[in-house]
């Protein structure tokens, strides 16, 4: 089984599909994709297929920086970052939730640094999204 609800390479999900998959978390979805137009620049986002294991991810890019990644689940999406070592510190002196930070804290550090997973289910969820998305830019 595949991490996004999108499993098949030959089937690159469109914004109809999206909103059938999400429901009315589309508008969380549509959300984060404003907010980062709205306060960053040169924004570039792309459906990637990496793997079979993976599924569809729509990657969200900075010039060449990866800032994030969703990964469209069933009624909800998961938003996947990687934090270097200095964004870990900001992260945790910023307005986030413990289990946030035990999540970045308990996730396996490679070269690249920390990668983790947020549940984004509710317009609560995007306060934290956007602090993390300024954590990234910022460190």
């Amino acid at each position: 089984m595949s991490l996004s609800v999108f499993s098949e390479k030959e089937e690159m999900p469109n914004d109809e599909r999206l909103g059938e998959v999400l429901r009315d978390n589309k508008l969380v979805w549509c959300k984060i994709l404003e907010h980062m137009e709205n306060n960053y620049q040169d924004i570039v986002c792309e459906w990637k297929f990496y793997s079979k294991q993976s599924g569809w991810t729509f990657v969200i890019k900075s010039k060449k920086r990866t800032i994030l990644y969703l990964i469209p689940q069933d009624g909800f999406l998961k938003a996947n970052f990687v934090f270097g070592e200095k964004a870990v510190v900001a992260a945790e002196k910023a307005d986030v939730p413990q289990n946030i930070i035990e999540t970045i804290r308990e996730s396996k550090c490679y070269a690249e640094g920390r990668s983790f997973m947020v549940d984004v289910k509710t317009d609560k969820d995007l306060k934290y999204i956007e602090s993390l998305i300024k954590i990234k830019f910022d460190n």
